[in-house]
């Protein structure tokens, strides 16, 4: 794997949390900003020294990755001051309306992503 992809591999795991955990309060987009910028400065580290075989290049990403993904999720801030980590753990999974919001934070409005609204019955 090259520099570039793991530059995209861990701006997309970035995006990927953010989007599906949206409720951060102020600091998320802060958050997300300086962990995009912080993982590409490793990825360029990482990227520097090349290991000599496929598997060693593929056993590299797969281990950034995971770090990527762990930090991000034990890191995120969130209103609630549980972190994505301890959500998951308890069974808090990201539902169709939180994927709506983390888009819609990010500029795209999908409304085939909300829920059915329930009609309501007069009296």
């Amino acid at each position: 794997m090259t520099t570039g992809t793991l530059i995209a591999l861990g701006l997309l795991i970035n995006l990927g949390v953010f989007v599906c955990f949206p409720e951060t309060g102020r600091f998320g987009v802060t958050f997300l900003y300086l962990s995009c910028l912080l993982w590409t400065a490793f990825a360029f580290f990482l990227g520097s020294r090349a290991p000599f075989t496929r598997l060693g290049r593929w056993l590299r990403a797969l281990a950034f990755a995971a770090a990527c993904l762990f930090a991000c999720l034990s890191f995120l801030p969130q209103k609630d001051n549980n972190n994505p980590l301890e959500k998951l753990t308890r069974g808090q999974y990201p539902d169709r309306r939180s994927v709506f919001l983390g888009l819609l934070r990010l500029g795209i409005d999908y409304p085939g992503l909300l829920p059915p609204q329930k009609e309501e019955v007069l009296p």
